[in-house]
């Protein structure tokens, strides 16, 4: 990381395999900018939720998970598949147990500043989180459901046939999100404040992702037909499951 005021770079740095880092890595090394061992430089912390081994994220988010599946194939049975089956079983049960609809990510939530605009936090699972959030805020966004529609096709339109039925669709589309964090009464999660804008990237992305669902995984096709990912594939397989390169004899 840079500070671009100060025209200097900062000891901390953003190298989790289980976020978007590893699309960057993926395609430096494609190009050559750095070399392949990059790849094993990236953090692989994890854990175990509900009897599941995950990679740990920065914030817990869908987002981290899933957005790089856009582009990049994901490999059965190696650690970021398992990963991202994970995160999203482990979204389910949080959503479930609270009644709710499920997929959290970074988003809008519904607090305004003094100019009308919604403020917007990377909102995730603590418990697949390296950084912990203070308090704990409760914050549903759609886009995060069209992102596991390589994971769990059936149980994605159930959650947004559910979504559509509690009013979080608008002129153009769903909502960016609907905050349950200060809902009250009898029923603790009963009530939700809907956060009514349109992100454009989070639009794009579940745009991308209905691409890639109906369309045989169009723009994972379209980015792996690019002939510098193409020579990177060979080891692709081997980047995937985090296990080095190793010559032959």
């Amino acid at each position: 990381m840079a500070d671009v005021d100060k025209q200097e770079l900062q000891a901390a740095c953003y190298d989790l395999l289980a976020t978007e880092s590893r699309t960057a890595v993926f395609a430096a090394i494609a190009k050559e900018d750095i070399p392949q061992d990059s790849w094993f430089k990236l953090g692989r912390s994890h854990t175990l939720d509900h009897g599941r081994l995950v990679l740990l994220s920065w914030t817990g988010t869908m987002f981290e998970y899933l957005m790089p599946a856009l582009w990049l194939r994901t490999y059965p049975n190696t650690l970021l598949d398992r990963s991202r089956v994970a995160a999203v079983r482990s979204q389910q049960a949080y959503a479930a147990n609270r009644g709710i609809p499920w997929g959290i990510s970074e988003s809008g939530y519904y607090k305004l500043d003094e100019s009308g605009n919604y403020q917007y936090f990377a909102f995730g699972l603590p418990q697949l989180a390296l950084m912990k959030a203070e308090s704990a805020p409760l914050v549903i966004s759609p886009y995060s459901s069209f992102l596991a529609l390589s994971v769990d096709p059936q149980a994605v339109l159930r959650n947004l046939r559910r979504m559509e039925t509690l009013g979080w669709f608008g002129a153009y589309g769903f909502y960016e999100a609907a905050d349950y964090t200060n809902s009250g009464g009898r029923l603790r999660w009963s009530r939700c404040q809907i956060v009514r804008s349109w992100m454009a990237h989070h639009q794009g992305m579940s745009l991308l992702a209905l691409a890639n669902f109906l369309c045989d995984d169009v723009v994972q096709r379209w980015f792996h037909s690019d002939r510098r990912v193409q020579a990177t594939e060979l080891r692709k397989k081997r980047f995937m499951s985090g296990k080095p390169h190793r010559k032959e004899t």
